[in-house]
């Protein structure tokens, strides 16, 4: 009886402190996911409030108290950063699951600034990723691109005027670079998160006047409340 007994307060001990990690490892997008709107960001000596909340600490408030969710998002990344970094922000950290939302960049600077990431390198840097963290007995999630302005039509990003031909050819890459993410989610069984298509049904139904930013983003890239918002309720999905 008396071994009974300390078996069952070993369960119940071991079922009070067994905690869950997750790490969501992106880019810029994925580093204002930590933003919250009462906490001040140190910026050159003072304190900036952000104007949104982001989807990891629209996460955090819906999660247990022993869930943990560590952002691991850089502004600029692309696959070919992501393949420097993975083991010490993912492998290392000894996550159960980790969420990768990665692509924006990788068609964007193709024609911004010559260094995206040809289609075939995206493959197969995130094969790589993908591969190797699942080695470790981590449960990856994967999460395709999002968007490159709300609008049909010419756009200004970062103060980089971009023409139809132009936008049509980045919304094209931004597909096909979703049919990655969807071909590597059946080849590796991992769950699938299409937030390209997410984002584009929502805003097909709810951009009336065309406008290039202000429905799910700020700036026609970065996420505004809203756009946080659709990203956290697919993703508690997968926590809880």
């Amino acid at each position: 009886m008396k071994k009974i007994f300390i078996l069952l307060i070993s369960v119940l001990v071991f079922s009070c402190t067994n905690s869950t990690k997750v790490v969501f490892l992106g880019d810029s997008i994925t580093n204002a996911g930590v933003y919250d709107t009462n906490v001040g960001i140190p910026n050159n000596d003072e304190l900036v409030y952000p104007k949104y909340t982001g989807f990891i600490t629209l996460l955090s408030k819906s999660v247990g108290e022993n869930t943990e969710l560590v952002g691991k998002g850089i502004g600029g990344d692309k696959v070919s950063d992501l393949l420097t970094r993975y083991r010490d922000d993912v492998i290392k950290l000894n996550p159960d699951m980790v969420f990768i939302y990665i692509g924006i960049n990788d068609v964007w600077h193709k024609y911004d600034y010559g260094t995206g990431t040809d289609i075939d390198l995206y493959e197969n840097g995130l094969r790589q990723i993908i591969s190797d963290i699942k080695d470790n007995g981590i449960e990856v999630i994967l999460c395709t691109p999002t968007v490159i302005g709300e609008n049909k039509g010419e756009f200004t990003l970062v103060n980089q005027f971009k023409d139809i031909e132009t936008m049509e050819i980045m919304n094209d890459d931004l597909d096909d670079y979703s049919d990655v993410i969807r071909k590597l989610s059946v080849e590796f069984s991992t769950e699938l998160i299409d937030l390209r298509k997410i984002f584009m049904n929502y805003i097909s139904e709810n951009n009336p006047n065309n406008s290039p930013s202000g429905i799910t983003t700020y700036d026609g890239v970065h996420l505004n409340d809203l756009g946080n918002k659709l990203i956290a309720d697919e993703m508690i999905k997968f926590i809880n």
